[in-house]
C-alpha cells in the first residue's frame, strides 16, 4: 500500500492517518473486527478494542505477536515481513486471544501505510472465522458421511427405461416416498403423479435436458407423502445410450434434502430479520469536534432531531438550534448536555436522559450516551461520538402509567373515603354524632373545611336546626356552631336556593383574586368573616327520596376543586342523606312501634270496659231466672239497657278497628243514596239524646228545613258520630254547637266545643292514627275517630279542618260535595 505522498499526489501524510485513527477507532468501538496500527515490527500503536483483564493502556506500546499463538507466530512473522519488504496487503490465519482471552481462529490481512517510499506502520484488520471453521469441518464430515452412505447404497436409485416406459425403484427410493410396494410407480407418467402438483412440469422439462447431456443432471422438487407431509428430493440422472448412441434409458440417485431445504429457509429468514433489524435501527449518532462543527450525523439522527446534517451548525454552543429540559421540566443548559461534559472533562456520559424541543417545537425525549475521541498523546479530547435513542413514546408511556398509577391511587382513595364514610355513618344510633365524625374525617385530608346543615322539624334553617362542622380549629369550630345558634339563615342564603333548585353550586376564585366568603357567615361577625374565606366552595344539597333534608358545605383553600373531587363529594352527600333519611325512618318506627304497643294497651282497655258490666248485668239476671230473687220486667229492663249501651259501645269500638283496617287496605266502599242532609243530621243528634245527658252536654242544632243531595248514609252518621262522641269527650259539661250549611254543590258540617282546646303543634297530629292531643289515662278511647272521620271526608270527596285553642274549645268543619260520587 503506497502512500498518496510517496506517489506524488496530493493527500494525507502519515500524521494525518494518526490524527484520524482515534475518530475512526471511536466509530468503529463496536465493530466484530479487530482494527489494529501496528508499527513494522509489530508493536500495536492503536487498538480498536481489548481483550478480557487488559486495558487498552496495556496493549499499546506491546507486540501483537504476545497475542498469537505459538504455533501460529511463525506463520504471522512471514506474513508481516512480507508485507514491510513489498508493500503489498498479504493475508494469513493465526490462532490468536479472543476477546474473552480464549484462543480464537482469526483470517488477518495486513496492508502497509507508506510515507516517502517506507513502510511506516501496518494497518491490521483480524476477523474471528472460528464459527466459519467449524461449520466447513463440519461440512467436511457431512460429505464423507455421505459418500459412506452413498457407497452403502443408501442412496434412492431409480432407472426409467425408454422403449417400454417402464420405472425401476429401489427399497430406498420407495421409503423416501412413504410407498406401499403395490404403489410404485409403473411409468412415466406415474412417476410424474408422484411429484408436487407444482414441480411436474419441470420434472419433463429435466428429463429433455438429461438427454441432451452426456454427465449427470441435478433437479430438485417437492413430493407429497401418504400422511399429506410435503419433502424435498434431490434427484441426479444421466442418460445411458446404445452403441448406436440412442438413449435406451435414463438413471440415478435421489437423496432427501428436507432438512437442507428447512435449514436454508430459516437461515433466509434470520437474514431478512437481521437486514430488517439494521435498516430499522433507530439509534442516532453525531460526532463533533471542539469546534462545534458536525463530523457525522447518521440519519437516525437527522430523523430525531429534525434537522439534517447541514442544518446542524454548532449544536453544542450557544447557537444551538435545540433548546432542552430535565426529565422534571426544569431547563437543561447546554453546558451541562452530555457532549459538552465530555468535551470539557474527557469523562463518558452513560444514559443521560433529555427533553429536545426541535425548531417545529416537538419535544422529544433522547438517552444519550457520549464517548470522548483523543489524539495520540493529547489529554484532551478533540472530539465526541454522542449516540442517542429516542425514548419519546417510552416517557409517553411512562407518563401515562403516573397518570394511570394516580387514578388508581385517587379511585382507591375514593373507595376508602367512601366506605368509611358509609361504615361510619351506619355504625352509630345517633346521626348527628355520625355526621360529627363524618365531618372531621374530611378534614384535612379533603378539605379545610367540611359541614353539613339540616333543616329542622318545621322545614328551616332555624336557630334549632342541626349543624356538624369542621375546620381543623376547635375555637373556629365552636364560633361557626353559636354563629347558626345566634343568628338564622338568611332568606337569600344561597344554602336555600341550592335545597330549593337541588342542585350541586361550586364557587371558585382565581389564583389572583381574593378568597371567597363561605355563605351564611355576615360581615358584622369581624371574627369569623375574616377566618372563613376559601378558593373554592362546594354546596351540596342533602336529599333522599324527594324529602330534602340540608345542605353539605366543603371549601378549600390551597386549590381549586375538580370534577373527581365534585364526584366524590356528591357520593359522600347522598350517603350523608341517607343516613340522615334511614334515622328519620327508624325513630319513625320507634315511635310507630311505640304507638302500636301504647294502641293495644288502650285497645285491650277499652274492650274490657264494655264487656265488664255487660258480664255483670248478665250474671245478675242468670241469677234472678234461677230463682235467687225477683225477676220481673222492672226489674230486669235497667240491666238490659246496660247491656245494650255497653253492647253497643263494644259495637262502635270494633267497627272502628274494621275501619282502619278497610282503610288502610284500600277497601273503604262508599254506597250513596238520595238523602236529605238536615233530616240525617236531626236524626243523628236524636240519637245521640242519652249519651248526650250522660255527657252534661247540652246541644245546639243550626240547619235548613230541607238540604237535598246524594250521600253514603252510613259514613255522613260516622263522620257527625265521631265529631260528637269526640266533643262530649273533652267538653262535658259544656254545651256543642252543630250546624249544617248549603252552599252551591258543598254542604258544610260545623261542630264547636268549648272543652279544653288543641295546641297548634297538635291541630295536624290528631288526625293520625292512634293521636291525641291528650293522655289516654285521662280520655279512654282508640284514638281513632278523627283519623277515621278524616279519611272517610277524604273518600267521599271533601275534607275536614279544625281551629283551636288551649282553653277555648275547638270548631271542627267538614266540607263535603252535596253530590257524593259512588266510588270503591
Amino acid at each position: 500500500m503506497t502512500s498518496p505522498s510517496a506517489s506524488g499526489h496530493h493527500g494525507f501524510s502519515f500524521d494525518d492517518l494518526e490524527r484520524l485513527a482515534p475518530l475512526l477507532f471511536g466509530l468503529l468501538e463496536y465493530a466484530p473486527e479487530y482494527v489494529l496500527l501496528l508499527s513494522p515490527t509489530g508493536v500495536i500503536r492503536y487498538v480498536n478494542r481489548t481483550v478480557a483483564g487488559v486495558t487498552m493502556l496495556e496493549l499499546i506500546g506491546r507486540s501483537v505477536f504476545d497475542y498469537i499463538e505459538p504455533e501460529s507466530r511463525d506463520v504471522a512473522r512471514a506474513c508481516i515481513e512480507r508485507v514491510v519488504a513489498t508493500g503489498e496487503a498479504q493475508t494469513y490465519e493465526c490462532l490468536g486471544t479472543g476477546p474473552h482471552g480464549r484462543p480464537t481462529r482469526y483470517e488477518s490481512r495486513v496492508g502497509a501505510i507508506s510515507e516517502d517510499g517506507q513502510v511506516v506502520a501496518l494497518l491490521l484488520i483480524s476477523h474471528d472465522i472460528t464459527t466459519r471453521v467449524a461449520m466447513e469441518a463440519e461440512l467436511r464430515a457431512s460429505r464423507e458421511q455421505l459418500a459412506v452412505a452413498v457407497a452403502a447404497s443408501g442412496l434412492g436409485l431409480w432407472e426409467w427405461h425408454v422403449d417400454s416406459d417402464t420405472v425401476v425403484w429401489n427399497e430406498v427410493m420407495r421409503q423416501l416416498h412413504g410407498f406401499a410396494p403395490e404403489q410404485v410407480p409403473r411409468n412415466f407418467a406415474d412417476l410424474v403423479d408422484t411429484l408436487h402438483p407444482d414441480d411436474r412440469a419441470g420434472l419433463a422439462a429435466r428429463a429433455r435436458q438429461v438427454a441432451s447431456v452426456e454427465d449427470f443432471v441435478d433437479f430438485e422438487y417437492r413430493i407429497i407423502r401418504p400422511g399429506g407431509q410435503i419433502a424435498w428430493l434431490l434427484v441426479r440422472g444421466k442418460p445411458v445410450k446404445d452403441d448406436r448412441g440412442r438413449i435406451v434409458k435414463m438413471m440415478g440417485g435421489v437423496v432427501d434434502i428436507t432438512a437442507r431445504k428447512q435449514a436454508d429457509e430459516a437461515l433466509r429468514r434470520e437474514e431478512e430479520r437481521y437486514r430488517s433489524l439494521v435498516a430499522t435501527l433507530a439509534e442516532g449518532i453525531v460526532v463533533v469536534d471542539v469546534d462545534g462543527r458536525v463530523v457525522t450525523c447518521n440519519a437516525s439522527a437527522e430523523r430525531i432531531l429534525g434537522l439534517g446534517r447541514a442544518q446542524l451548525h454548532d449544536p453544542l454552543g450557544l447557537a444551538s438550534p435545540f433548546r432542552a429540559v430535565h426529565e422534571d421540566g426544569a431547563p437543561f443548559p447546554p453546558e451541562g448536555w452530555p457532549a459538552v461534559l465530555t468535551l470539557r472533562t474527557g469523562e463518558p456520559q452513560v444514559g443521560v436522559i433529555m427533553g429536545i424541543y426541535r425548531i417545529d417545537g416537538v419535544l422529544v425525549w433522547v438517552s444519550v450516551n457520549a464517548q470522548p475521541l483523543y489524539h495520540a498523546g493529547s489529554a484532551a479530547p478533540y472530539a465526541v461520538v454522542a449516540s442517542f435513542f429516542d425514548i419519546s413514546d417510552r416517557k409517553r408511556a411512562d407518563a401515562e402509567r403516573e397518570r394511570l398509577l394516580g387514578d388508581e391511587q385517587r379511585a382507591r382513595r375514593r373507595a376508602v373515603i367512601l366506605a368509611e364514610a358509609g361504615k361510619l355513618l351506619v355504625s352509630q344510633r345517633d346521626v348527628h354524632a355520625a355526621l360529627a365524625e363524618f365531618v372531621h374525617r374530611l378534614v384535612p385530608e379533603w378539605a379545610d373545611l367540611a359541614a353539613v346543615e339540616l333543616l329542622d322539624d318545621d322545614g328551616h334553617f332555624g336557630l334549632a336546626h342541626r349543624v356538624a362542622v369542621a375546620a381543623g380549629d376547635p375555637e373556629l369550630e365552636a364560633r361557626y356552631l353559636d354563629l347558626r345558634r345566634r343568628l338564622p339563615l338568611p332568606a337569600d342564603c344561597p344554602l336555600l336556593e341550592v335545597l330549593q333548585r337541588d342542585e350541586v353550586r361550586l364557587s371558585s376564585a382565581r389564583p389572583d383574586a381574593p378568597l371567597l366568603a363561605l355563605p351564611g357567615v355576615p360581615e358584622t361577625d369581624a371574627w369569623l368573616a375574616l377566618r372563613l374565606r376559601y378558593r373554592a366552595i362546594a354546596l351540596v344539597p342533602l336529599v333522599a327520596r324527594g324529602r330534602p333534608l340540608g345542605v353539605m358545605l366543603l371549601a378549600t383553600r390551597g386549590r381549586a376543586l375538580g370534577p373527581d373531587e365534585l364526584s366524590l363529594i356528591d357520593e359522600l352527600a347522598l350517603r350523608a342523606a341517607q343516613a340522615v333519611e334511614n334515622a328519620r325512618l327508624y325513630h319513625e318506627m320507634e315511635v310507630a312501634l311505640a304507638k302500636r304497643e301504647e294502641f293495644i294497651a288502650v285497645a285491650s282497655h277499652e274492650l274490657r270496659t264494655p264487656l265488664t258490666p255487660i258480664v255483670l248485668q248478665i250474671d245478675r239476671l242468670i241469677r234472678r231466672a234461677r230463682g235467687d230473687g225477683e225477676f220481673s220486667a222492672a226489674a230486669a229492663l235497667p240491666k238490659l239497657g246496660v247491656i245494650q249501651r255497653q253492647a253497643d259501645r263494644l259495637h262502635r269500638l270494633i267497627e272502628e278497628l274494621l275501619d282502619v283496617s278497610r282503610i288502610t287496605g284500600g277497601r273503604l266502599k262508599i254506597e250513596v243514596e238520595d238523602v236529605d242532609y238536615a233530616e240525617l243530621l236531626r236524626a243523628i243528634v236524636e240519637h245521640f239524646t242519652e249519651p248526650l245527658a250522660r255527657a252534661g252536654c247540652e246541644v245546639h242544632l243550626t240547619a235548613p228545613l230541607y238540604a237535598s243531595g246524594r250521600t253514603d248514609r252510613t259514613r255522613f252518621e260516622q263522620i257527625v258520630s265521631n265529631l260528637l262522641a269526640n266533643a262530649m269527650k273533652y267538653g262535658g259539661g259544656k254545651p256543642i254547637e252543630l250546624a249544617l250549611a248549603q252552599d252551591g254543590e258543598t254542604v258544610t258540617l260545623s261542630v264547636r266545643d268549648h272543652g279544653i282546646g288543641i295546641s297548634t303543634g297538635d291541630q295536624a297530629r290528631i288526625f293520625q292514627r292512634f293521636e291525641r292531643a291528650v293522655s289516654e289515662r285521662h280520655y279512654g278511647g282508640l284514638g281513632l275517630g278523627l283519623w277515621v272521620a278524616r279519611h272517610v271526608s277524604e273518600a267521599m270527596g271533601g275534607h275536614i279542618t279544625v281551629t283551636s285553642a288551649p282553653g277555648t274549645g275547638s270548631v271542627f268543619i267538614v266540607k263535603l260535595p252535596r253530590l257524593v260520587a259512588e266510588a270503591q
